[in-house]
């Protein structure tokens, strides 16, 4: 019986290596009845001369023609938003792009996403599909109180979402045209932190040995006060050190410097006023803002807080 269960863990362990793994062969998901293969070029636009290029230079497939099982399915199970017993589970629902606008797509891409990174950046952490949508809608519930209590389906329109081992990006359709200053700053905001938390997902960026050692997380706290004074920005009823560090990542890729340097009431949950002397009572969180800050500079040659920045203004 040990043999057996520990054939599973085995066999479960590989699969799911298989399956976030970037290679430089055609990638064959794992855990389904089916074998599909990627493989890039998908066409013969002058566009694919784009997508080949970043998968050499990144080892990501960026797909235009994509099944749901590319989509939707984990190793714990499909993703895509179904009805259970009158409610909506939460997800995303993608629709491939049109290849009409897919040009003009990558240039979306490029200027508002990879143009922030480096390439050893992306190389690292871009995840193993890029899905090209024209469609990407989050799915939720909505709730109707008259005449009867009942839930419909709720979808709103997302600039990107992620699933797994993939990221899909909206705009591939007529809309990549006519977007408005506000768009072009959601989509900074949303893509951006997208790929965020689904590098914090696989976990591929562990804290520094600095930054860990630079704040106590045994002694125990009751109040964000005493959070912040030792430079802890997440919930201080049970900080680890890894949350920390994605809270500071997530804070310099959503908030501008103004934001964060604002005057903000210490009851403010946000990182809105986080560097300002009301919330940094100490010193502490601008301390240790630089130390996150100055490791992507040095390490990748990324200024995280450019991204927050250009959510701001373009």
């Amino acid at each position: 019986m040990k043999r057996y269960i520990l054939s599973l863990f085995v066999l479960s362990t590989i699969l799911t290596l298989n399956a976030c793994k970037k290679s430089e062969e055609p990638l064959t998901p794992s855990g389904a009845d089916e074998t599909y293969t990627y493989k890039v070029p998908q066409g013969n636009n002058a566009f694919d001369e784009t997508i080949v290029d970043y998968y050499k230079k990144y080892g990501t497939y960026m797909l235009y023609k994509f099944t749901e099982k590319d989509a939707y399915w984990t190793p714990t199970g499909w993703k895509k938003p179904l009805e259970v017993k009158g409610s909506w589970t939460a997800g995303a629902e993608v629709e491939a792009s049109d290849p009409v606008y897919i040009a003009a797509q990558l240039n979306l891409i490029k200027t508002k996403w990879f143009n922030f990174y480096s390439d050893k950046f992306l190389k690292k952490f871009l995840p193993v599909k890029i899905l090209l949508c024209k469609r990407v809608d989050s799915v939720g519930n909505a709730f109707i109180f008259t005449p009867v209590f009942s839930s419909v389906k709720s979808t709103k329109k997302m600039p990107a979402f992620y699933n797994y081992d993939n990221i899909q990006i909206n705009y591939g359709d007529a809309t990549v045209n006519s977007m408005t200053a506000a768009d072009l700053r959601l989509f900074i905001y949303k893509t951006n932190l997208i790929f965020m938390q689904s590098i914090f997902a696989r976990g591929l960026i562990a804290p520094t040995n600095e930054f860990a050692n630079s704040a106590d997380y045994n002694t125990a706290m009751t109040t964000t006060t005493q959070a912040y004074g030792r430079g802890i920005i997440v919930n201080p009823s049970g900080p680890a050190v890894q949350a920390d560090w994605n809270a500071y990542i997530t804070a310099m890729v959503t908030y501008s410097t103004v934001q964060l340097n604002a005057s903000v009431a210490i009851t403010d949950s946000s990182a809105a006023g986080i560097l300002n002397p009301i919330k940094d009572t100490a010193g502490q969180i601008k301390r240790r803002y630089n130390m996150v800050r100055n490791y992507f500079i040095n390490e990748y040659g990324v200024d995280l807080q450019l991204i927050g920045n250009a959510t701001r203004g373009l």
